[in-house]
């Protein structure tokens, strides 16, 4: 009997006949059954994993999704930020330039005026 296992026992799948006529021993008329639960559990396990991948590359894309939209935002308020430090440097300057010239205005009128003084000074003095 075990002579005729081992000649049922298929070629070229690398299986040695003595280890199929071991199996047949132990586990006898139940081995399709237990082929067919093994077959179900990889294909659980299969099914498991495709979805665990999918999830997983779902997950993925939604954080690049979500990254590339903070980096976006991010980049709009810094522009702004910058265009509205830039508006605010400008009006600064010109500010600062309305300052200085009126300065110089006051300055130049002084001297002026004290021009003024002097040759009326000189006018009294004749």
């Amino acid at each position: 009997m075990a002579k005729q296992k081992e000649e049922q026992a298929p070629q070229g799948t690398g299986v040695d006949p003595k280890i199929e006529a071991v199996k047949q021993l132990i586990f006898g008329e139940n081995m399709q059954q237990y082929d067919s639960e093994f077959n179900e559990i990889k294909a659980l396990i299969k099914k498991t994993r495709t979805d665990v991948e999918n999830e997983i590359n779902d997950t993925r894309d939604a954080l690049n999704k979500l990254i590339n939209q903070t980096k976006e935002s991010l980049t709009n308020d810094i522009s702004d930020l910058r265009s509205d430090m830039n508006k605010k440097v400008t009006q600064l300057r010109s500010d600062m330039d309305d300052s200085v010239a009126d300065l110089d205005e006051r300055k130049v009128n002084r001297k002026l005026l004290g021009t003024m003084l002097q040759e009326m000074g000189k006018q009294i003095a004749e």
